[in-house]
């Protein structure tokens, strides 16, 4: 048998699978700072049942339970507002006015309207349902006799009562608070191994439960998060009879305060800040994707506008900017979460006060949880919560969508 021999010189080419890898012990993800509204919430949830326990700072150590029920309820009272519309026109000399269908109920005898349209002024004397008996022009010239004509649409605005000497009461004002509810969802995130794997050695220990746990709670988290911005709240029965519940998410309670334009602004962003204020409230937080930020990021450096450090930064150890403006501050937090379940730059104006995860079972990792006759290992994080939203008109949704109407 001939020598297993060559002649010339060795290069690395020759017995390639024989070389000793270079290889990173470290195992690295590629994922930046996914879930922060999620994490927000959590660090919100902390501080509240900090301050509710009288402790200073955080809860450090508690985990949060802020609710008893899997289906949490509240209540919203909204007092409306001063408008509504003509529903029909009516001529100079008119004396009854018709206001938009189940809007004669917030008026009462001796009330002064304003129509937003032609600044005229009435007052009512009688109401049947929505038909206003009303005094024309009152405080010109021609009071009593004439005014402007009314168009159906023009906005005709409550402005106060006037009553005569000697009168009556008024009929008695009642607000009705409206009921809302959620429910929690149960999150579930599962790891396993064989017990020959968990004693092989790998590089970067990829394949141990220690290393398997922190990719699974990110992912858990991720899931949480896409729930709370898209989840419809729902409770069915699966095939085996047991409740399933869906906690709903953002979208699918803010409905009335909804911006889509088609091009941004600084303008546009003040406008939206405006009616995102227009409910009350003292700072909003901005949720949103990357794509909205770098919108955003653009208008400061094109202005020379001020954009700074929120405080809240140091208050939740994550990164928020804050930016004035006449309405109110607007604290920036973006959420890469965002950037996979939105298709254009997407944020969300939201009042802290307002919103909160009500948490029925914290998240927990249980371990050891297989069956004892299976040669392994079988770890699972679990957590039941779901998202409150509480007057959803004080929170606001901007989309920049290229196929929008301006």
């Amino acid at each position: 048998m001939a020598l297993n021999i060559d002649r010339g010189m060795n290069l690395t080419s020759l017995n390639t699978t024989m070389q000793i890898r270079q290889m990173d012990p470290k195992a690295y993800q590629l994922r930046a700072n996914y879930s922060a509204f999620v994490v927000f919430l959590t660090l919100l949830g902390m501080k509240r049942s900090a301050k509710a326990s009288g402790r200073n700072g955080f809860a450090t150590g508690k985990k949060t339970k802020n609710c008893g029920n899997p289906k949490f309820e509240w209540f919203n009272k909204d007092v409306g507002t001063p408008l509504t519309n003509a529903a029909a026109g009516a001529s100079a000399s008119a004396t009854t006015l018709n206001v938009t269908s189940g809007d004669g109920i917030m008026f009462t005898k001796n009330d002064l309207i304003y129509n937003r349209n032609t600044t005229e002024v009435m007052l009512v004397t009688n109401i049947t349902t929505d038909a206003l008996t009303i005094v024309r022009g009152l405080g010109t010239l021609t009071e009593g006799t004439s005014g402007e004509a009314i168009t159906a649409g023009d906005d005709i605005v409550l402005v106060s009562s006037a009553f005569p000497e000697g009168s009556t009461a008024p009929a008695a004002m009642q607000f009705k608070p409206k009921e809302h509810f959620n429910y929690t969802q149960i999150f579930k995130q599962t790891i396993e191994n064989s017990k020959t794997n968990e004693a092989t050695e790998y590089y970067g220990n990829i394949n141990k439960m220690s290393s398997q746990q922190k990719d699974s709670f990110d992912e858990y988290l991720l899931r949480k998060s896409r729930a709370y911005f898209l989840g419809q709240r729902t409770i069915r029965t699966d095939s085996g009879g047991r409740p399933q519940r869906t906690t709903g998410g953002l979208d699918y309670f803010i409905t009335t305060n909804v911006v889509v334009k088609k091009a941004f602004g600084y303008p546009l962003f003040m406008d939206f800040a405006e009616r995102a204020y227009s409910y009350g409230g003292d700072e909003k937080i901005f949720i949103c994707n990357p794509a909205m930020a770098t919108l955003i990021q653009k208008e400061v450096l094109a202005n020379k506008i001020s954009i700074e450090v929120s405080p809240k930064t140091k208050e939740f150890g994550i990164n928020i900017r804050r930016l004035q403006t006449v309405s109110g501050a607007m604290d920036i937090l973006v959420d890469h979460t965002m950037r996979q379940i939105y298709q254009f730059p997407t944020g969300f104006a939201l009042e802290t006060d307002l919103i909160e995860e009500m948490v029925l079972r914290p998240d927990t990792w249980e371990t050891n949880i297989q069956d004892k006759d299976v040669d392994g290992l079988k770890d699972q994080i679990i957590g039941e919560a779901g998202l409150k939203v509480i007057n959803e008109q004080r929170h606001a949704k901007l989309v920049i969508d290229p196929a929008a109407a301006d």
